[in-house]
């Protein structure tokens, strides 16, 4: 009777101890300079409000060992000169083993030379570039109204848009490849044939989502190219923000994104926060300019100069992570007058690839056009 009972209680002692292993959660992961990519030793990783913790090791690898029961408590990660991040013990868990990037502590305009910070603006720059797979949509679908004026041969379209990979991979050839968009609804004030006059440009817009691809200012192999200077820093939107211009004095395809590119120079605005972009302006001339896009080749000899401003704006989608909201393309030399609007306005879970539509002569459907109106943002 007591080899049964002795046996008996083992048994529940057992339970009892896989019950309480059972509720603990172990999260391993590295925290990481968001500019550099190196590790961040000796990092703390603390649950806020307890004494559970631990630190990142001299490759800023950690593990941190949670009871279930504080699946929702805040986990804070810092270290001496960066900023530092939270999280919840449950989206801690969900990132398990990927790096954590945690940006340098900056100080403002009054307290920094501005001359003497050059180096700190390609630093800047480098982060952003660097951050852009954690904080931007990865697969992702939209709808967007596109408005397009050519030498005025109005086109106005509501498309389905879809971006197989999102900003994860930047590559030009997998931004083409990824991105489609179907015209589901379309009217015009004018015949659409010849087939020139139904061409939609909405590829060539879309080379301008600075953050979706390479070949700009956020290029981390390229950015030392530009010459940088910090313009002012100020509150967009209750976020305090760096605004930065910068120009090249040798444009190549490699950090503009086009060939036949001659001057080029922007602006953009950096929350100071996390490094996303607000707003990107890019001002450049190219050699002439071609009805299916500046990305494919042509005979530029002897072409008038082209010149075109592009003003793209990002903002955070329901999935807290950014995306383009905006595109504002204007263009014109003496023979071609150009006027594009790409507004997304429904942002959407990634459901399916899209094929591109270059060219449309959809039928004007004047019922819908009478009741659309686009969201307020």
């Amino acid at each position: 009777m007591k080899r049964i009972t002795s046996s008996i209680m083992l048994l529940f002692l057992l339970m009892i101890t896989n019950g309480l292993l059972a509720q603990n959660i172990i999260i391993k992961g590295r925290v990481v300079d968001a500019e550099t990519n190196n590790p961040v030793e000796f990092a703390n990783i603390g649950v806020v409000g307890t004494y559970m913790g631990t630190a990142s090791d001299f490759d800023g690898y950690y593990e941190l060992t949670v009871g279930e029961s504080f699946i929702n408590y805040k986990v804070q990660i810092s270290a001496v000169g960066y900023q530092p991040k939270e999280f919840t013990v449950d989206e801690l868990n969900v990132l398990n083993g990927e790096s954590i990037k945690l940006f340098a502590q900056t100080y403002g305009i009054q307290v920094v030379d501005v001359k003497a910070d050059s180096k700190r603006l390609y630093g800047i720059l480098k982060t952003a570039g660097n951050i852009i797979a954690d904080s931007y949509e990865p697969a992702y679908a939209a709808n967007v109204y596109l408005s397009q004026d050519v030498n005025e041969n109005k086109t106005e379209a509501v498309i389905s848009f879809a971006d197989a990979k999102g900003y994860g991979n930047r590559s030009l050839a997998m931004a083409f490849e990824s991105r489609g968009f179907q015209v589901k609804e379309v009217r015009r004030n004018y015949e659409s044939t010849p087939i020139k006059k139904g061409v939609l440009m909405a590829d060539d817009v879309l080379a301008f989502d600075i953050v979706r691809q390479r070949g700009n200012v956020l290029d981390v192999d390229f950015v030392n190219d530009y010459h940088l200077e910090l313009a002012e820093e100020k509150v967009v939107e209750d976020d305090s923000v760096w605004v930065i211009n910068y120009k090249l004095d040798k444009p190549t395809m490699a950090n503009t994104g086009d060939a036949y590119c001659i001057k080029y120079k922007g602006t953009i605005v950096l929350r100071q926060k996390d490094f996303s972009v607000v707003t990107s302006e890019i001002k450049f001339t190219s050699k002439g300019f071609y009805e299916t896009g500046r990305d494919v080749y042509r005979d530029a000899e002897g072409a008038e100069e082209y010149t075109c401003k592009v003003v793209s704006n990002y903002r955070k989608t329901a999935n807290d992570k950014y995306a383009l909201s905006k595109i504002k393309y204007e263009g014109k030399n003496s023979t071609t007058d150009i006027s594009i609007d790409w507004i997304v306005y429904d942002y959407q879970a990634y459901d399916k690839e899209i094929d591109k539509t270059f060219y449309t002569d959809k039928e004007q459907n004047a019922d819908y056009w009478s009741r659309f109106s686009l969201p307020a943002e």
